[in-house]
């Protein structure tokens, strides 16, 4: 619009080919009016510049996040004492607390990653001392990573009576259905009370 009042201004000047009779109050007004019509036409110029690249950065966002959001939590009910478990054993961890994305299986205490990404684990143990030296609890752990060790975890009490525990954190990148699961270890079997008034626990998330 802006464009088509200078033009017509323009040839307004030129086709009246205004003469020597013509007051200089008439050309200064026209004068005014061309600057005024130039500057809004540089205005509207920025202007659309400046709604081009927002709508060029609008374009370029995903309309979708890349990933979806994975996170569990899950405990143990109830855990048998250390020499029934043994050696490499996965526990368990049967009640979930969070599940976003069902990646956890609460049945078999295994974590399948939907999506490749990197994750984060943490899973805390308990180990009670029992009543006499016999039942002095004690325990290796491991997280597994399809197949491999990426983490343990050691508590063992020393007294009637004491309580101990630990807590692991791991960050792996993973890539879409690998397995996750924590066990008992190879170096020897558990031994005595290994559950109590405290949790043993198991979680893991997506961060990116």
């Amino acid at each position: 619009m802006v464009v088509c009042n200078l033009l017509i201004v323009t040839i307004f000047l030129v086709s009246s080919g205004y003469s020597e009779t013509d007051t200089d109050t008439k050309i200064a007004f026209l004068m005014r009016e061309v600057q005024m019509l130039k500057y809004k036409l540089e205005n509207e110029c920025v202007l659309k510049s400046e709604y081009d690249g927002v709508v060029s950065k609008r374009l370029l966002l995903s309309e979708t996040p890349s990933h979806q959001p994975v996170a569990f939590s899950a405990f143990v009910t109830d855990l048998d004492d250390g020499p029934t478990i043994d050696k490499h054993r996965e526990i368990v961890f049967n009640k979930i607390e969070t599940n976003v994305g069902n990646a956890y299986d609460s049945f078999t205490g295994t974590f399948r990653a939907p999506q490749d990404g990197i994750y984060a684990f943490s899973w805390t143990i308990f180990v009670h001392g029992g009543s006499s030296v016999s039942n002095l609890g004690e325990i290796l752990t491991e997280l597994i990573v399809n197949g491999q060790v990426h983490g343990n975890l050691h508590a063992d009490t020393e007294t009637i009576g004491d309580d101990d525990s630990a807590t692991g954190f791991v960050i792996k990148t993973l890539s879409k259905d690998d397995v996750v699961f924590i066990r008992s270890g190879n170096s020897f079997v558990p031994q005595g009370v290994l559950h109590g008034h405290m949790r043993w626990t198991f979680s893991g998330w997506l961060i990116a």
